[in-house]
């Protein structure tokens, strides 16, 4: 007993005498989808596979038509000349969906790329902010409680991130 009153004396005379700890937020989303590294990166993607996009949905429709165009000639082609469009149909939808998938995962890399360049912008920003701002403790997304005691400080990271040269 006695030693568990010495305990709890120490503690709380450790609290008394602690220094406040200074908390910042930074909300990742935000930051993220404000920058103008990111927009950018953004457009530059889409206009590097969007042609390449709009050449798989013309392959598609293409498809589509090549299939119509087999059904309603179907009573008038031979057994071999039905077979043969079949067979070229289907070779050319394999190619579709090769390319499809192809374009897919290229994208995905490039999407990939910009949030890891982003995230280091980021992560160099939060740095020299913690640092000059004095933050004992920076915390991302998802906080579990709120206090009038944490500063959201995504504003400032956006700015600096902003007005920093590249």
């Amino acid at each position: 007993m006695r030693a568990f009153a010495i305990l709890v004396l120490a503690l709380l005379t450790g609290l008394a005498t602690a220094e406040s700890i200074k908390i910042g937020y930074l909300n990742i989303e935000k930051v993220v989808n404000s920058l103008t590294q990111y927009r950018h990166g953004n457009e530059r993607i889409a206009d590097i596979f969007d042609s390449e996009k709009k050449e798989l949905l013309n392959l598609y429709n293409h498809i589509e038509l090549l299939k119509e165009d087999l059904i309603s000639k179907s009573n008038q082609l031979t057994t071999e000349a039905y077979e043969n469009e079949i067979n070229h149909i289907n070779k050319l939808e394999v190619n579709f969906q090769k390319d499809t998938e192809l374009w897919q995962y290229q994208l995905n890399q490039e999407k990939q790329l910009l949030l890891q360049q982003i995230e280091l912008l980021i992560n160099q920003a939060v740095e020299k902010f913690a640092k000059e701002g004095l933050y004992d403790l920076i915390l991302y997304d998802n906080v579990a409680f709120t206090s009038d005691k944490i500063d959201d400080i995504s504003n400032d990271v956006i700015n600096l991130i902003e007005t920093s040269p590249p």
